[in-house]
């Protein structure tokens, strides 16, 4: 049943409307914006990096959805987490990757675990040095490229 879902989701015009938007986006921001400031990074990590703000952006509000239901911060990013990271899966695996294997979840989970303890024992060393919101800025992107590499080269192998 699901799957017939999933097949008639992926055919309707929304799902197509939206493909074609989130493509022009991208094409807008990578090639074009700001006379294409970005195109000097490798197309399928700038995607990576554009999935991970929509990421960012639909976690957040699934988060702030659950405290607006009443529900506690503690139980709304648990249930944020798992619902962000199925999401992220999906987003991730299909827009970056050209991936829609479901068998590849689990190493996906463990990518992200490796990142969050990579993350916070690298966070931990730089607040010797410096204050919460310098030090998680200065390791947002080298996260992010460990991530994409893990995620290329465990996860998406193609």
């Amino acid at each position: 049943m699901l799957v017939k879902l999933k097949q008639k989701f992926i055919k309707s015009t929304v799902w197509k409307k939206f493909k074609t938007v989130l493509s022009f986006c991208f094409i807008y921001l990578h090639k074009k914006f700001l006379w294409g400031i970005f195109s000097f990074i490798p197309e399928r990590f700038f995607k990576f990096l554009f999935v991970g703000v929509l990421n960012t952006l639909f976690s957040y509000t699934i988060y702030a959805l659950f405290v607006s239901f009443g529900l506690g911060a503690n139980l709304s990013l648990f249930l944020q987490y798992i619902i962000g990271v199925l999401w992220n899966f999906k987003t991730t695996g299909v827009i970056v990757f050209k991936s829609s294997n479901n068998r590849l979840l689990l190493r996906f989970v463990l990518c992200y675990v490796f990142t969050f303890v990579l993350n916070s024992v690298s966070l931990r060393f730089l607040l010797n040095y410096t204050n919460e919101y310098i030090a998680q800025a200065i390791l947002v992107l080298p996260v992010a490229i460990v991530s994409f590499l893990l995620l290329k080269v465990f996860v998406f192998k193609n």
